[in-house]
Order: C-alpha cells, then structure tokens, then sequence
C-alpha cells in the first residue's frame, strides 16, 4: 500500500476531478429505487434530523480506512517526456494528503491510462477527495476523455438490503 504524502511536496498538480461526497461518506441510501414503498422512506429518512443521515459521531482522532477503485484516460497533443502519476488527495483531521494510484511514462505515445486500487487512511472526517495528475505541464494540451473514482465495498454474508462494510 503507498504510503500518502503531504499534498505539498507536489510541485504541479492538476485537478481531474472533486469525487462525489456520497462516495467517501456513509451516507443513507435508497436500498431499492425501483420500489415505490422504499423510495418514500427514503424520502421520509432525507426529511428527518440529520443525525438520521449521517454518522454524526465522528471521533478526529480515530483512524479509519476506505479503498478506491480509481481510473483516468488522458490523450496528449504532445505527449510529456517524464513519468505521468494519478493520485488520490483528500483532507482529514490531520492536513492535505495524497496517494499515488499508478505512474507510467507516455513514451511518445497520445494517450494513456492510469489506473488502480488505494487504501486510504485518515483521522476523522474526509473534508474532499480529489483525483488529480501530475508530471503534466500547461504546454502539453492534454485532453480528460474519462476518469472514476469508485469505493470498494464488501458485502456481508447474507445481508439482503444494500448496506456494506467498508474495506
């Protein structure tokens, strides 16, 4: 597992994407959309007390662990001449951090993707995650044709409705 390091120690990084917070928080979820009698309580769970939503009990100096299925396509007008690298960056208790997913060099080609699994760990709540590049300067042109970040979760054995327990 990459260890993270501070964001800072990052020359240049450029911004792929803000992840969606529903895929870094344990938020409530409608188990089953296509059911009408679960939407409305889904519905009903969304009005009520944000305690209901949310795990509000958050402790700042307990570590916890996500893992982060993580993808980006890039096509170059001209392609860099040193290594590329897709990194995860978020935001915890503790400061700015970042994991590098995988790094690969262009070797003169247009396009490339960079791609694989990370276990973060942080303290407390993630403010943002973020996918971001470096090793590509603003003279290379590069093109964004598609990037994901998805968590990873693991089904418990014989559960029937959609909760998971984070890896």
């Amino acid at each position: 597992m990459p260890a993270p390091v501070p964001t800072k120690f990052f020359k240049s990084t450029v911004l792929l994407l803000e992840v969606p917070r529903s895929e870094f928080l344990d938020v409530a979820r409608c188990e089953d959309p296509l059911n009408e009698s679960s939407r409305n309580s889904f519905f009903k769970l969304l009005r009520g007390q944000a305690s209901q939503r949310f795990d509000v009990s958050i402790n700042h100096k307990q570590k916890y662990r996500r893992r982060f299925n993580a993808a980006a396509w890039l096509s170059f007008n001209r392609p860099p001449d040193k290594p590329v690298a897709l990194m995860l960056s978020y935001r915890d208790s503790k400061g700015e951090f970042s994991v590098i997913v995988d790094e690969s060099n262009p070797d003169g080609s247009g396009s490339m993707m960079l791609s694989g699994e990370v276990t973060l760990e942080f303290y407390g709540e993630l403010k943002y995650l973020r996918a971001c590049c470096t090793g590509i300067a603003k003279t290379h042109g590069f093109f964004l044709d598609e990037v994901h970040v998805h968590r990873i979760t693991t089904k418990v054995a014989g559960d029937k409705g959609q909760s998971s327990i984070a890896s």
